[in-house]
């Protein structure tokens, strides 16, 4: 069946308009292309042996069952012989029932304490930090990118440096700050924060278009952007992705001054509580810039402060 000589111009149109947007999809997308950095490492040598713990613990509180010692006594008369059973500790069998009981109620009480303290200690938080600063005149990026050069990211020490030195910077940095947010989630155990943290730390990692600097886990990587943005409005996001043995109990983020604190805090930590530690920063490449409506696409979680640094 034909169409009408009249629908041609409009299916013409409609192909048109098609093959426009897509050009402009494409187009769009290699504007916007964002290079990214990744530092960090965990959850190898920051693991403490639990089997190593508990058998201590528990050879702490093992007793041995109390029992009573006899000795014989001979005598001799002529060619006649007697044996004298003798107590040699003198305890009668009910005070040492009554003391066998004793240590064993000690026992499950220190235990069940024990147990009970660990528990609460044991108590992981997973969080995840980001904050976007204008590019302009900013040295972050070049501050990150340093770190992430000189960082031993195999060892918990090697953690809390990149930690805490991504801390200074980004404090040092704070007139340009522009948006932050904030997540903490404390977990049941070791193994559910293991496997959030990696979830973060792959989305986030997942909205570069090519990881240029990477130091995970002592595993080192570097190269050019194939193809650089070229905004004319560029911004830095950061994503610090942290794991802790217990909850921080961080207060939200409604002000910079509130971020200041969080940060300080951040970097204070000691490193038996890091269990483990992502840096990701984007745009990487100092050649790249990173638009305004790539920053809002990718991190739509992100607030403005509600004051003003001075």
């Amino acid at each position: 069946m034909e169409l009408p000589s009249s629908s041609y111009p409009l299916g013409r149109k409609s192909m048109a308009l098609v093959l426009i947007l897509v050009l402009i999809v494409l187009l769009s997308h290699n504007a916007a292309a964002a290079s990214g950095g990744a530092m960090g490492g965990g959850f190898s040598s920051a693991r403490i042996s639990k089997a190593s713990y508990s058998t201590s613990t528990r050879s702490r509180y093992t007793y041995s069952t109390p029992y009573t010692t006899y000795v014989y006594r001979d005598s001799c008369c002529g060619s006649r012989r007697t044996y004298t059973l003798l107590h040699q500790n003198g305890m009668e069998e009910r005070d040492m029932r009554v003391f066998f009981i004793a240590v064993l109620v000690s026992g499950v009480m220190i235990t069940l304490l024990l147990a009970y303290f660990d528990k609460n200690r044991s108590m992981p938080s997973v969080i995840k930090l980001q904050v976007a600063l204008k590019g302009q005149g900013c040295s972050l990026q070049q501050d990150l990118n340093d770190i992430a050069l000189k960082a031993d990211t195999s060892t918990q020490e090697g953690y809390k440096f990149v930690l805490e030195e991504s801390a200074r910077a980004l404090l040092r940095n704070s007139e340009y700050w522009l948006l932050s947010y904030l997540s903490e989630q404390t977990k049941c155990d070791e193994n559910q924060a293991e496997n959030l943290f990696y979830e973060l730390s792959f989305e986030e990692r997942s909205k570069f278009d090519e990881e240029t600097l990477v130091n995970i886990d002592n595993h080192q990587e570097q190269k050019r952007m194939s193809n650089v943005s070229t905004s004319s409005t560029p911004f830095i996001v950061v994503n610090v992705i942290l794991a802790t043995a217990g909850p921080l109990k961080l207060s939200p983020i409604n002000t910079a001054t509130d971020l200041k604190a969080i940060l300080q805090k951040l970097g204070g930590l000691a490193k038996i509580e890091i269990l483990a530690a992502h840096v990701l920063w984007t745009p990487q490449d100092e050649n790249d810039h990173l638009s305004a409506e790539r920053v809002f696409q990718d991190y739509p979680l992100l607030t403005e402060f509600k004051d003003k640094l001075d």
